[in-house]
């Protein structure tokens, strides 16, 4: 496995169902919360955060960041960037 989890509750959530009853804390609120980042490359991270009172997907790598709706899209994304960064 080339990523660690950052937050195994909400990571596991949001593979099964929706995550907009996640609480964020006042910092994630600004931040973000983490759920899981690159074990090669410290500025890759999945992000869940809250757009407009809405919950998204936030893959961050460098100085890019990109917004996704589903879990499915944000991770294929994120698992495509961890094998960018592998290599």
């Amino acid at each position: 496995m080339n990523y660690r989890i950052s937050n195994k509750q909400v990571f596991e959530q949001a593979q099964l169902r929706s995550v907009s009853d996640v609480p964020f804390t006042e910092e994630e609120l600004q931040n973000g919360m983490q759920l899981a980042i690159s074990k090669e490359d410290n500025t890759l991270a999945l992000y869940l955060v809250e757009v407009e009172g809405h919950k998204k997907f936030e893959v961050r790598w460098d100085d890019s960041h990109e917004l996704f709706t589903g879990w499915y899209s944000a991770w294929e994304n994120f698992t495509w960037c961890l094998n960018i960064a592998g290599n």
